[in-house]
């Protein structure tokens, strides 16, 4: 079913996309609408689950955590097995989504080292025998960028946007740092609110936690200079552009071609993600895009300009199961 976005409603996600942090008042004269049309059109949004949150993006490094993305196959499974299976990965997963192709399931796991990860597999595989088989793939760098492919579909002329622009896009070393920050009971119960919805204001926080707005102010301030908040970002559910990930080998290693991957992918208007990754797979694109011929068209264009790319997959996604930007515990 085709989602009905007007043109209004893609200028207020657009600046939404930029900066998810903009005041209304703000986005009210970016957009040339009332205050009240602007708040009425992005709570639509939200009942709708276009918008399904205001995210806020840590760099979950900084705290001693490590990712791993992992595929998983499964046997023949009822529909309660199932249930279990998803309710067990949404408690311990950065990102569980349905997948089709070779693979059923794909998990984003943070785990303070290899050895955590391997536990973390021995429980599941013990735990749920319908999972038959998976794979993973070690998180070295990881990029977000703006919903360029609604952006273009508004007139340049009547939209600020520059599409070009570095402006909402996130970068973030995942891999594992050796400088571990701490975090406390106070910070914790802050990022629990603003991880979902960064919007919410430090004033209405601090009457839930019980602080000053000064004190929630100072602490996502810290977070921001210590650099645990990397950024802000809405997540879309855009019916109109499916999902995609695709997964790239090289043929051959060249750091010039890698580089030259990141700025395609940057400047590609259908590429809302790209991860840097160590294993089978060197680089994960997520991707957006509206037929399956256009997308054929991104890959031959990715094989023309770059022949260092050998093997590929193509995974479509299916359903977004759960995602937690910040899905670590206080200890």
């Amino acid at each position: 079913m085709s989602t009905n976005l007007d043109i209004k409603d893609k200028k207020i996600i657009s600046a939404l996309d930029i900066n998810p942090q903009i005041s209304t008042s703000k986005l009210a004269k970016e957009v040339r609408l009332s205050q009240q049309v602007v708040d009425y059109r992005i709570k639509r949004l939200q009942e709708q689950n276009i918008i399904s949150k205001f995210a806020t993006i840590f760099n979950l490094a900084k705290l001693g955590y490590e990712q791993y993305r992992v595929f998983f196959q499964l046997k023949s499974i009822t529909e309660k097995e199932k249930e279990d299976l998803l309710n067990y990965l949404n408690k311990k997963t950065y990102w569980t989504a349905l997948v089709g192709g070779k693979w059923d399931l794909f998990c984003v796991v943070c785990v303070k080292n290899y050895d955590e990860f391997d536990e973390f597999l021995d429980e599941l595989f013990k735990t749920f025998p319908s999972v038959k088989d998976y794979e993973a793939l070690y998180t070295v760098y990881h990029e977000y960028h703006k919903h360029k492919y609604i952006n273009n579909s508004i007139n340049k002329d009547s939209n600020k946007i520059n599409n070009n622009s570095n402006i909402g896009d996130i970068r973030i070393n995942v891999s594992s740092t050796k400088d571990i920050i701490k975090i406390d009971d106070i910070d914790y119960k802050i990022i629990n609110f603003i991880k979902s919805d960064c919007r919410e204001s430090a004033l209405s926080i601090g009457n839930k936690i019980k602080v000053s707005y000064k004190t929630v102010q100072n602490r996502i301030k810290q977070m921001q200079e210590n650099q645990i908040i990397s950024g802000y970002r809405i997540f879309l559910k855009y019916e109109d552009y499916k999902p995609y990930i695709l997964l790239l080998s090289f043929s051959s290693y060249g750091k010039k071609s890698e580089k030259g991957l990141f700025s395609y992918a940057h400047n590609n208007n259908n590429i809302t993600q790209i991860t840097k990754l160590f294993g089978r797979y060197s680089i994960m694109f997520h991707i957006r895009i509206k037929s399956e011929e256009e997308f054929q068209n991104l890959i031959i264009d990715l094989r023309n300009n770059f022949p260092i790319i050998g093997d590929f997959e193509i995974i479509p996604v299916f359903k977004d199961v759960s995602i937690d930007t910040f899905p670590i515990k206080p200890i």
